[in-house]
């Protein structure tokens, strides 16, 4: 098996000859912006430079499955948001909250042709065409509640969500609709799966009654419109929450390190792949030792992908990541 070919079967929870490693959250190092001469901030509108910089994921890390867009909030600079872009060791920061009112929140006719969407997806033909062959191609879209809250503001939305969820429920609805468009164009570009990424709806964000009332539907609703396999990633420890996640129909779920493997495989078995949930302080803080030991760990729990629990600093040394698939092929060489 080639990495892509690995990475699409464990996707469907088929046998592989071994675990794949992916991403789907934020990851690019210092290091390998330094070692390919693509740095942030200019990479992320720069097409040619961020396929690159993705490329070097697989090439010099060894992942199977990259994911070619960095920066989550595309969707939002797209939309009027202004945003600090950062630099090569800080990722970028929103900075404005364009939604104030319902008036606000409209779907461009142009969404595609604004900068920084019409980027990514040329990152993405790129990305498919000079590595896809080889490496899974992975897109990437903001989920509606995330995209609200950049575009309104957390506190404002925790407090709608409350006062006037009628109100927030539109927002999302619009939202989904942007997010679809966008994701479905990533697909078109030559994305194998594309991540939704809703870190807003973490364990300390969002109640599992929440989640059925705001989320579950517009979630369903996404999956059943874009036009290929979708990876959710939700930060902390959302175990009660698990059912919703399946009941949405995700073909996968990107989970943090805060939760219990065991408990989330005996949960998901045969209805959801998994992957998983290198903690992203030992990829900065640790060493290759320990990195090793999560690696073991989430193959003993028969994770089907083996991932970084959520994004990464880029200040991560290259050697901690490296040592996720140095763990893998121990660990399969110990098995026999």
């Amino acid at each position: 098996m080639n990495s892509r070919e690995r990475f699409m079967l464990a996707l469907e929870g088929k046998a592989v000859d071994r675990a794949p490693l992916a991403h789907v959250s934020a990851l690019t190092t210092v290091e390998l912006q330094q070692s390919t001469g693509c740095s942030m901030p200019g990479v992320h509108t720069n097409p040619e430079d961020l396929a690159r910089l993705g490329a070097a994921n697989h090439e010099i890390l060894g992942f199977d499955a990259v994911s070619f867009i960095i920066n989550y909030f595309n969707e939002p600079v797209a939309l009027g948001c202004a945003v600090d872009w950062g630099s090569n060791r800080r990722l970028p920061m929103y900075m404005s909250h364009p939604w104030q009112t319902l008036d606000d929140v409209k779907k461009p006719a142009d969404l595609l042709d604004r900068s920084p969407v019409k980027e990514c997806l040329e990152t993405i033909r790129i990305a498919k065409k000079k590595y896809g062959s080889d490496t899974a191609v992975l897109g990437k879209v903001m989920g509606p509640l995330s995209m609200v809250q950049v575009m309104q503001g957390v506190e404002t939305v925790m407090l709608n969500m409350m006062d006037s969820p009628e109100v927030i429920q539109q927002m999302m609805e619009v939202a989904a609709d942007i997010l679809i468009e966008c994701a479905n164009a990533q697909f078109d570009a030559g994305a194998d799966a594309v991540s939704l990424g809703e870190g807003g709806a973490g364990a300390n964000m969002v109640s599992p009654p929440m989640h059925r009332e705001f989320l579950l539907s517009v979630h369903k609703r996404m999956v059943e419109e874009i036009h290929g396999p979708l990876i959710i990633h939700i930060c902390g420890d959302i175990t009660p929450r698990i059912d919703l996640i399946m009941e949405s129909g995700f073909k996968c779920f990107n989970f943090d390190w805060a939760v219990d493997i065991d408990t989330l495989r005996k949960a998901t078995e045969g209805r959801l792949s998994i992957m998983g949930n290198i903690n992203t302080t030992a990829l900065l803080q640790g060493d290759p030792e320990e990195i090793e030991k999560e690696v073991f760990a989430c193959l003993d729990g028969r994770v089907d992908i083996v991932s970084p629990g959520c994004a990464i600093s880029p200040e991560c040394p290259n050697a901690n990541i490296r040592a996720m698939r140095e763990g893998i092929d121990k660990w399969y060489q110990q098995k026999g």
